[in-house]
């Protein structure tokens, strides 16, 4: 009965026909009531499934990032680095994404996608150039950088604290395969784009006579926020020394921001994706239902008989995350593998499974237009300023860099394996 509520529920997110907060917390209806009529599960043990840290951080982050947005901070960065290439495509390319990747490192990818986008589609028309390679590469890139970190994407805030991994242990093992990944994701981008990177700009004047100052809205704001964020950073990579949970540095990040800022909690809050943190309670909950029955426990147990080498277990999690999440939304990816991939760790006793899962959800998202919200958000956008991204064109791209990072990571679990 679990397994019908949960397939059912995770269907009815998928479709796209009831918003995904909506489905999932209908789900949570189906899974608590067969839980009291079934006597598996009660409302206070699905309570006990949410990890509560994971809801606190996110809340946390997206409260800061709210403030720091608003001085204009990430639209001086995008200015400055479009100014240092001097109005040539390649450069403006490789410049802005690059850009977006390293910010999605340490803020939402989704969030440096709204702030980026805009200016870039606004440099573009200024120059009379097709900003949609520059909007492919920004979504792709962006999906790619948000892996490296354990604040950089969603699903792998739910990783570090089902794994108890730290904030320095996801840069280690995860940063230098991303590096890799972004240099092969230009290098395709270099082949694929040579026409449009060759094409010659118009007003370059105009361009360089751009003032990036003039995008900050409070200077003074915009210093004290940014030397939070590095405490933060701080706080986050002493946390094997210090034990202080990532959470309460994000709260507290969070709090100061607003006391910095001396904004009206009501409207900073607006900043805050509140579907997004109902959904992930009601995904906890979902999972635990399963949990609950040891359905879970036995999937993992069959998985693992597969092989008895984990390195082959852990290339098949990547490519079977990395592909499911080119096609659904890959938090409810991640929150359904947490579990089984926690077991079979136990089993094989490496953390290779969870490098694994990481990169496997945050890198298939490329391959489809679908497969993460940045790409959805990106497609959005470009329809808002009037250029439509056709199909055809993000598998020109996106699929190809999607398929390629994926190899990536399979020969970086190699490497790992066996250093």
């Amino acid at each position: 009965m679990t397994l019908i509520i949960f397939i059912f529920s995770y269907i009815l997110i998928f479709s796209g026909k009831v918003d995904r907060t909506t489905a999932a917390l209908f789900g949570i209806f189906l899974m608590i009531t067969a839980g009291y009529a079934m006597h598996f599960m009660t409302f206070e043990d699905a309570l006990g499934h949410v990890d509560w840290e994971v809801i606190l951080l996110l809340f946390g982050m997206m409260t800061y990032v709210g403030q720091l947005a608003r001085t204009g901070f990430f639209k001086y960065l995008g200015i400055k680095a479009i100014k240092l290439s001097h109005g040539k495509p390649w450069l403006i390319f490789v410049y802005l994404t690059l850009l977006t990747a390293f910010v999605s490192m340490v803020i939402d990818n989704v969030t440096t996608i709204l702030l980026i986008i805009p200016l870039s589609v606004e440099v573009c028309e200024l120059l009379e150039i097709n900003p949609i390679p520059l909007i492919l590469g920004e979504a792709i890139l962006s999906n790619a950088g948000g892996v490296a970190t354990m604040i950089g994407d969603p699903p792998n805030i739910l990783i570090a604290y089902a794994s108890h991994y730290t904030f320095n242990d996801f840069v280690y093992y995860l940063f230098p395969p991303v590096l890799l990944a972004l240099l092969a994701s230009l290098f395709l981008s270099k082949i694929i784009y040579s026409r449009w990177m060759n094409s010659s700009p118009k007003n370059l004047d105009k361009l360089m006579k751009l003032k990036p100052e003039e995008y900050i809205t409070n200077p003074k704001i915009m210093r004290y926020l940014l030397i939070l964020l590095f405490g933060m950073v701080l706080f986050f990579s002493l946390q094997s020394i210090l034990h202080i949970s990532p959470a309460f540095v994000a709260m507290v990040g969070g709090a100061l921001a607003l006391v910095i800022t001396m904004e009206d909690p009501k409207k900073a809050f607006e900043a805050v994706e509140w579907p997004t943190l109902v959904f992930f309670i009601a995904l906890f909950m979902l999972v635990g239902g399963l949990d609950e029955t040891g359905l879970l426990q036995d999937l993992a147990h069959g998985l693992s008989s597969i092989s008895s080498n984990a390195l082959i277990t852990g290339i098949i999690i990547l490519w079977v995350s990395g592909l499911s999440s080119s096609i659904v939304d890959n938090i409810p990816i991640t929150a359904a593998l947490i579990p089984v991939v926690a077991e079979m760790t136990g089993i094989y006793h490496t953390g290779i499974l969870w490098w694994a899962l990481a990169m496997g959800v945050g890198l298939g998202g490329n391959i489809t237009p679908i497969g993460s919200s940045a790409g959805v958000v990106s497609l959005s956008l470009s329809r808002r300023y009037g250029y439509h991204i056709t199909n055809k064109e993000w598998f020109k791209y996106g699929t190809i860099v999607g398929i390629a990072t994926l190899v990536v990571g399979s020969a970086f679990l190699f490497v790992l394996q066996y250093m």
